[in-house]
């Protein structure tokens, strides 16, 4: 454990790096724009029937919440991309090497660096809704929009809910990027194959064979939030208790998979 810990502080110094702050600044400054559009069209009295639910639910506890989630599948593209990518740098920089000269137990130091890494993205996520949802209701009350239904004790559960299947779906999406990194060894090559499997491969599998697609894990992460919020994402066809056993047995599987391939991979530089 003390090992494990070593390495989860030394991960956590870098975080001080530009690239991995630039990532962070990115999902907190796009989601709260995507949540300040969406609230603009909503308080100008845009209609349309993608606009329907969202209408609807603006002066309820899903109010906020509903505003917040449409960035969502932007908040799991850059958290997967910041796991994969840094993960996978530590074979493209030649740094693991190096790394293992300090502690050579390699599944000592993934986990700790995956500890350092999917607490960054956690944060990171949670300062976006802090701000996104600080900031949606600055602007509702300078438009003189009543919010209490947004901050009662049902609009604090719902939010509550949301937060809590959010962190399991980033949890989830955290360790397919790690999967990657780990079999691919590239930033390159990690960035590309998860951004194309989680934005290309599965909505092609989920066109062609919809039954099979929903037990996929992006399906699976993305679908436990809309169990409970279903404005901010779909719902899951096969229910929530079994999306979220799903998802479970999807991040053991990664971890797994993961802790088989690095003990036993030649690292030449």
């Amino acid at each position: 454990m003390t090992s494990v810990i070593r390495a989860f502080l030394s991960e956590v110094l870098k975080f001080r790096r530009w690239s991995v702050l630039a990532g962070a600044g990115a999902m907190v400054a796009v989601s709260t724009f995507i949540a300040y559009l969406t609230f603009h069209q909503i308080a100008s009295g845009a209609t349309g029937k993608e606009m329907a639910g969202l209408i609807a639910a603006f002066h309820t506890p899903q109010g906020l919440v509903a505003i917040m989630g449409q960035a969502r599948s932007l908040i799991i593209a850059i958290a997967l991309v910041l796991v994969s990518a840094n993960l996978a740098a530590e074979w493209t920089q030649g740094t693991l090497r190096n790394l293992l000269v300090r502690e050579p137990h390699r599944l000592r130091w993934l986990a700790g660096k995956m500890l350092a890494v999917v607490l960054f993205v956690l944060l990171s996520m949670l300062l976006t809704l802090i701000v996104g949802g600080a900031f949606v209701l600055i602007l509702a009350q300078g438009q003189g929009i009543q919010t209490a239904a947004w901050t009662s004790a049902e609009g604090l559960r719902i939010f509550l809910e949301f937060l809590g299947n959010e962190v399991l779906c980033l949890i989830g999406v955290s360790a397919l990027g790690m999967l990657i990194a780990v079999l691919t060894r590239s930033v390159v090559a990690a960035v590309g194959i998860a951004l194309a499997y989680i934005l290309v491969i599965e909505g092609i599998i989920a066109v062609v064979a919809p039954q099979v697609s929903q037990w996929f894990p992006g399906r699976v992460f993305n679908t436990i939030v809309g169990a409970t919020v279903p404005l901010v994402g779909p719902a899951p066809a096969q229910g929530y208790p079994a999306a979220l056993l799903a998802s479970v047995l999807w991040i053991a599987g990664f971890a797994a998979a993961s802790a088989l391939v690095l003990p036993r991979q030649d690292i030449k530089a």
